[in-house]
């Protein structure tokens, strides 16, 4: 009997560690799933609105956060009418556009560069039937899930046949969460509006941003002083779990560091 209850208890010990070590895995595997996906939603995030950003796109930087013209919608200058321009667009993402608030439009000049003009009221009327009056007339497109559209602009900078996009500010910052007090997330807020969206989180201190210069694409820790010489970014994003994983001391976390190109400056 006592060496039965003996056995017994060196088995029961034994299945106790092997569930306790199978769960600790399992938590810890969860954790790192959770570091991963929120270090990979915010390059997904922050890839597809910094990659369009054209030359004087970034207004202001630090190693926390950088503020952009994000263009949202493209297209072609087709006619001016009582001092203003009308702009045909081309087909994007409906909903990417239907959400925005413009803060300007930007029209590229004779010699290739980008022009933004800052505060120039975009109409909100579907003027695009007047590009037809063009010479020669411009065709307004239209997709699937994109009506064809043509919005106004408060100036006649760009002259027809110019091409135009529209953008909104927007920045991006690693700053304290309001969801997880006393950890960090990824935020956006649109400047002209003020609204901010905490967008990703939890992340590390160790996450931020450096600066790619000139043709060199030299890496920076600090933004230059001259803006326009910065070709893109390298976001290091160090997401963590919410919750520390048993038999951890701290949360898990998943280091990811990438570069973002500005796509009309990559071959600068």
């Amino acid at each position: 009997m006592v060496v039965a209850l003996l056995l017994a208890g060196i088995i029961g010990v034994a299945l106790s560690r092997l569930i306790i070590n199978q769960a600790r895995f399992v938590a810890g595997q969860d954790g790192m799933l959770q570091a991963r996906s929120a270090s990979r939603a915010g390059l997904t995030v922050m890839s597809n609105e910094l990659r369009p950003v054209t030359q004087g796109g970034i207004l202001a930087a630090t190693s926390d956060s950088i503020t952009v013209r994000v263009p949202y919608a493209f297209g072609v200058a087709c006619f001016t009418l009582f001092g203003r321009t009308i702009v045909g667009l081309l087909p994007g993402d409906s909903a990417i556009y239907k959400s925005a608030t413009a803060s300007g439009y930007a029209y590229r000049d004779s010699t290739g560069s980008w022009v933004p003009r800052d505060g120039a009221t975009v109409g909100s009327a579907n003027l695009g039937a007047l590009c037809a009056w063009a010479n020669p007339p411009v065709a307004t497109l239209s997709a699937t899930g994109w009506a064809a559209r043509g919005r106004t602009v408060s100036e006649t900078k760009p002259s027809v046949g110019s091409l135009v996009y529209f953008y909104q500010r927007i920045t991006y910052a690693f700053a304290p969460s309001v969801t997880l007090p006393g950890r960090k997330a990824l935020w956006r807020r649109v400047v002209s509006t003020g609204a901010s969206d905490e967008l990703v989180l939890p992340f590390d201190t160790g996450s931020g941003f450096q600066f790619l210069v000139g043709s060199r694409l030299t890496v920076r820790a600090t933004a230059p002083a001259i803006l326009d010489s910065v070709r893109g970014v390298r976001v290091r994003l160090v997401g963590q779990s919410e919750l520390t994983p048993e038999g951890k001391s701290a949360p898990s976390r998943f280091d990811l560091s990438s570069n973002i190109l500005f796509r009309n400056n990559a071959g600068n």
